[in-house]
């Protein structure tokens, strides 16, 4: 019988060299070895492809070639994915600590029931330095606004995973989808409040936040299915938070992404 991997750890990224690089030293330093890392490259130019050829990276299995988005880029690392969970860590995503892996283990492990997800917290890191700490939401309270965790602090169980893949229409939001399809189905979520990874905040949902304010409600209609004024309200949050944090992560604004993380930790 072949190994079966407890984590497959996903990494999508495209010229991004010195990102992956960060990410593969956090995977290496992890004290818990019982994962495969899959990397699903479109096909990048800086000297990636070079990285991904080295004999000495823990690379199990990966594809250099063009793709039609993150989401379709994501959805080849599941099918390529032979462990009991699934996490995605794109490039310059790290794991907070040397111990993250052994504690999700350990979490799902001594669960009384299988989760068929678990929700952790992330260490945002803004762009002026300070670094801010988003804590897993109640899902059943928190689906209908956005996503109740990042999906790099999420960990999915690859029997449902590979039965529900992203949807590659959407652009920013593929996750919210993936999230409220599961909360419709069912399926069962453990939390744990502790930051499982750190990222810098500077990605595509923020440098496009009217396609994200878009995608979000495409879902809150065509999923979620939710009413006309609790949609409003919900997009009204959205706009509000997203503004916000665009606005505390800029250099000139230190001092209120400061005041937030002091407010926040009280």
């Amino acid at each position: 019988m072949l190994f079966e991997p407890f984590f497959s750890i996903i990494t999508v990224t495209y010229n991004n060299l010195q990102g992956i690089i960060a990410t593969s030293k956090s995977i290496s330093s992890q004290e818990c070895k019982d994962f495969e890392w899959l990397v699903i490259d479109g096909g990048s130019i800086d000297g990636t492809l070079d990285f991904i050829l080295e004999p000495r990276t823990l690379i199990t299995n990966w594809i250099s070639e063009k793709d039609l988005g993150i989401y379709d880029a994501m959805n080849k690392g599941i099918k390529l994915s032979t462990g009991k969970y699934s996490v995605f860590l794109n490039a310059g995503d790290v794991f907070t600590g040397n111990t993250t892996l052994e504690k999700v283990k350990k979490i799902i492990t001594c669960s009384s029931e299988l989760p068929d997800m678990l929700l952790g917290g992330a260490m945002f890191v803004l762009q002026n330095g300070v670094n801010l700490y988003r804590e897993p939401r109640d899902i059943s309270k928190y689906i209908w606004h956005g996503v109740p965790a990042n999906h790099q602090a999420t960990y999915f169980r690859n029997e449902i995973l590979k039965n529900t893949l992203y949807d590659i229409r959407y652009k920013i939001c593929g996750d919210y989808y993936l999230m409220a399809m599961f909360y419709l189905k069912g399926k069962y979520f453990a939390y744990l409040n502790e930051s499982l990874v750190s990222f810098q905040v500077d990605g595509t949902s923020y440098k496009n936040p009217v396609l994200l304010w878009k995608e979000s409600y495409l879902v809150k209609i065509k999923v979620l299915k939710l009413p006309l004024i609790i949609r409003i309200k919900s997009l009204a949050k959205s706009i509000i938070s997203t503004l916000a944090m665009i606005v505390v992560s800029q250099p000139s604004f230190r001092w209120l992404a400061k005041y937030i993380k002091k407010a926040t930790q009280n």
